[in-house]
């Protein structure tokens, strides 16, 4: 259910994803980036037609559905709260990544903008970064957000683009029974996801953002992992990484987060989001229903 933010993919791939963003001091104004870069590459050898009749096209849309659905509907790693959020509202972000070469900001705004009859919600999920166009798609989530369908306007071409997530035969079943795959388990896996997260709040303290300032809970869970650079775990090939996530949690707002930090410690790289507006009226802008 939504309340728990339980996917068919499972807590443990979004946890993952928080960790590849800090430790390979990738941002999200990086990866959006890549991905444009990829797919410019990809467009200057060969048209959209011939791309889909060989199946490039789906490929893309793949990718750029993925990474935008874990980078701006998932910003902050931690989503709890929207079940109570009212068609055509929407929240604007600021995101900042800094490391030692500096800092970089994109806005990144998501909207609830329906609820369908059969349980499902279509979102807008939408970045800006300066200087260039918004990057606009929308997307049809089930009931424990997954992906049922994602749209987005092909900002080379203008056209609207479409992309059907398959399911798996072990994604099938693994929805059906509720189970989910065994895996390694981290600290603060269950209070990132879950919304319990109780046990790691350090005070009660004003939060400040350019959408006001507000009451909020301080959550901070602190990490160190180690990743090997080969299969033969041992201390020669072994990076070690100490790392924090900080939430500052207004149950006011939509979505109940105000501000976030994550830090990768070790390598000296942060990301910070701040809510900057909260907006209503929204409607589709891709004709999606």
């Amino acid at each position: 259910m939504k309340s728990k933010i339980i996917g068919k993919y499972g807590v443990l791939v979004l946890f993952l994803a928080a960790l590849f963003i800090i430790s390979s001091c990738s941002s999200v104004v990086d990866s959006i980036g890549k991905i444009d870069s990829a797919v410019s590459r990809t467009k200057a050898k060969a048209g959209q037609a011939v791309m889909d009749a060989a199946g490039v096209g789906a490929m893309e849309d793949a990718m750029v559905a993925s990474m935008v659905y874990a980078q701006v509907f998932f910003a902050g790693g931690y989503m709890y709260g929207y079940e109570a959020m009212r068609e055509g509202y929407g929240v604007i972000w600021k995101l900042t990544s800094t490391d030692e070469s500096g800092s970089q900001s994109i806005e990144i705004e998501r909207a609830l903008l329906k609820r369908t009859a059969d349980g499902n919600e279509w979102w807008l999920l939408k970045y800006t970064d300066p200087g260039q166009e918004p990057f606009v798609s929308e997307a049809l989530l089930d009931e424990d957000y997954s992906i049922v369908k994602f749209r987005y306007r092909d900002q080379e071409t203008g056209n609207i683009r479409e992309w059907i997530p398959e399911q798996t035969e072990g994604q099938s079943a693994e929805a059906e029974s509720g189970e989910e795959e065994g895996g390694p388990v981290y600290a603060g896996q269950e209070a990132l996801f879950r919304g319990d997260y109780e046990d790691y709040i350090v005070g009660t303290e004003k939060v400040t953002t350019d959408f006001g300032t507000y009451p909020s809970e301080h959550v901070l869970i602190e990490d160190s992992y180690t990743v090997y650079t080969d299969e033969e775990q041992s201390e020669e090939n072994a990076e070690k990484y100490e790392v924090s996530y900080e939430w500052w949690i207004v149950k006011q707002i939509p979505g109940n987060i105000m501000k976030y930090e994550w830090k990768n410690i070790t390598e000296g790289f942060s990301l910070k989001g701040e809510l900057i507006s909260i907006k209503t009226d929204y409607t589709t802008q891709l004709e999606s229903f």
